[in-house]
């Protein structure tokens, strides 16, 4: 039975989600990068740890931080140290450390973008052809996971991600945008973290799963609103090449009984859903 649960990344998804996890009456162990950053985790009565991995790891108590029965690892790949070898020794080391410390459940926070700009419904099932070097990057680090029979691992594929500071009116606003007819894949952080409690609550291991909305409005529809709200320019959209990739999220509901928050995207925008940061 899961009662403690380590989060490294407490940024945009992991404190929320720590914070939630924590209303269920689980233990939360957090990781920051910096030092300073740590009195935010202990106010909100998470476990603090600082974590910052160079890709090797540079913490003052690896061990302790993983003194848990589940891992969720929740690190990006970063922009900086924009290389796909960078983010898989990071992971890899981490995933070394959980080992020592005999933690075998993780949840593994992924992306669709493993998928590559395959066209089309995309479900589980389908071909990973990243051409991202981050996409490149959760390819490989899924694919260690998956193959190592040690861990008791899932995978949680999340679409584009919007809700908190991450305000969709900003992503394109005043740009110029080919294919405006294309269906958008996007979720809201709120259903992320409903997810990822129902996969701890059903004790839903070994599994992987595509994390987006039920509904896809075309991307002049979505972007062009979500602009519009926030009184920004909308973006200049032109005929170009077109997508029809529709990530499909009919495993994730019938195999956790989910039903999403946000399963539109355009009623969340036409709501005008206040959020805090």
């Amino acid at each position: 039975m899961i009662k403690r649960i380590s989060i490294v990344g407490c940024g945009w998804l992991g404190m929320p989600l720590a914070k939630s996890l924590l209303g269920q009456g689980y233990h939360v162990l957090g990781s920051k990068r910096h030092n300073e950053e740590l009195a935010e985790l202990s106010a909100a009565g998470i476990e603090a740890y600082r974590l910052e991995l160079n890709p090797q790891l540079d913490s003052d108590n690896i061990d302790a931080l993983l003194n848990s029965d589940l891992l969720i690892i929740n690190i990006p790949p970063g922009r900086k140290t924009n290389t796909a070898e960078f983010h898989i020794a990071q992971i890899s080391n981490l995933l070394a450390a959980a080992k020592r410390q005999g933690l075998k459940k993780v949840l593994f926070v992924s992306s669709t973008s493993v998928y590559g700009p395959m066209q089309g419904v995309v479900d589980e099932s389908s071909p990973r052809l990243p051409e991202t070097t981050s996409g490149k990057a959760l390819k490989q680090i899924e694919d260690e996971l998956i193959n190592d029979a040690y861990f008791d691992a899932s995978i949680l594929r999340f679409s584009g991600l919007v809700g908190g500071q991450r305000k969709p009116g900003r992503f394109l606003s005043g740009k110029t945008v080919s294919g405006p007819s294309s269906p958008i894949n996007i979720i809201h952080r709120s259903d992320c973290i409903k997810i990822i409690s129902q996969i701890i609550k059903r004790d839903c291991w070994g599994e992987t799963f595509n994390a987006s909305a039920d509904l896809h409005p075309t991307k002049q529809t979505f972007y062009q609103l979500a602009a519009e709200q926030l009184g920004l320019a909308a973006p200049n959209f032109v005929d170009g090449t077109a997508s029809n990739k529709v990530i499909a999220n009919n495993k994730l509901k019938a195999s956790l009984n989910f039903q999403f928050t946000y399963p539109d995207p355009m009623a969340w925008l036409q709501d005008n859903i206040e959020e805090a940061e």
